[in-house]
């Protein structure tokens, strides 16, 4: 199931000291605060255990922004590291994000996935079984560009699954989480996000003679994912992709993956030496 969200208002009341905290967890260097935030301000509406907000960008792995559970942060981090190097692509919100991949729209949408959805038994095992979740309603937000962020409520045993009232208390606070983890996207307190955007673009400066599925292959090679989990999730198989990674290593001049981050450093040393030499030559002489 999953739903276009397009009101620009929701009759539902919010505690203001929630709604505040929710404000303050935007840009807070620490990884729990907003996703606590969320979950305090949801805990008066109904039952959610869990809480995560993930960065997608095509061609890369999901990234955790935030993460907090009643029980325990923790669960949510490691959680999240196995899903977004093993099991995103089971996911049965994946094709609905890679489709929005491609348009420029900012669009909101509310997509469920119960754990009787997840038709991979060992996604279902890791994400799910072994933490006791049995729902979750995630809240996808399009920044154009080939990048969304979801912020994903998670229900376990202890609550049992969302009902009809749930999905339009969480649909109704839609446009409030995605606006908030939007920002706090752009806050980028851990400076990963301008990393990884300059590593994106440094690849294709570094070779522009790169194929598209070379450069597939090289941005998930720099997320740590294996050759056999990048087989699997652009359909081919584990010797094409060792073949895509020989030629693309040749195109680039390195031999490894850690030549590779190595170049990829160089590059935006000189870029910042560049930029740095630039503005010295526009600022205006000091005559004394």
């Amino acid at each position: 199931m999953y739903r276009v969200v397009n009101t620009d208002s929701s009759s539902l009341q919010v505690d203001a000291n929630c709604v505040a905290r929710l404000v303050s967890g935007i840009g807070d260097g620490n990884r729990a605060a907003l996703a606590s935030a969320i979950l305090e301000l949801l805990n008066s509406l109904l039952a959610v255990q869990y809480c995560s907000v993930l960065m997608l960008e095509r061609n890369r792995s999901p990234r955790l922004l935030s993460g907090a559970g009643w029980k325990n942060h923790w669960t949510v981090f490691n959680t999240a590291t196995v899903y977004a190097r093993e099991y995103f692509r089971n996911d049965s919100i994946y094709p609905i994000v890679a489709g929005m991949y491609n348009s420029e729209e900012h669009t909101i949408v509310v997509h469920r996935q119960a754990v009787s959805d997840v038709g991979e038994p060992a996604y279902r095992k890791a994400c799910y079984d072994e933490v006791g979740i049995v729902d979750r309603l995630s809240i996808v937000v399009n920044l154009g560009h080939g990048r969304c962020i979801t912020t994903n409520l998670y229900k376990d045993k202890s609550s049992g699954s969302y009902t009809s009232t749930d999905v339009e208390v969480v649909c109704g606070l839609a446009k409030l989480f995605a606006n908030c983890a939007v920002k706090h996207y752009a806050a980028d307190v851990d400076g990963d996000s301008v990393v990884r955007n300059e590593a994106t673009e440094r690849i294709g400066e570094l070779c522009p003679d790169l194929t598209e599925r070379e450069r597939e292959v090289i941005l998930r090679i720099l997320d740590g994912i294996t050759a056999e989990r990048i087989a699997e999730d652009l359909g081919i198989s584990p010797t094409t992709v060792v073949t895509y990674r020989s030629r693309a290593y040749q195109k680039l001049g390195v031999s490894t993956r850690r030549e590779l981050f190595a170049i990829i450093l160089r590059q935006e040393s000189s870029s910042r030496f560049a930029r740095d030499m630039n503005l010295l030559r526009l600022e205006p002489q000091m005559v004394a």
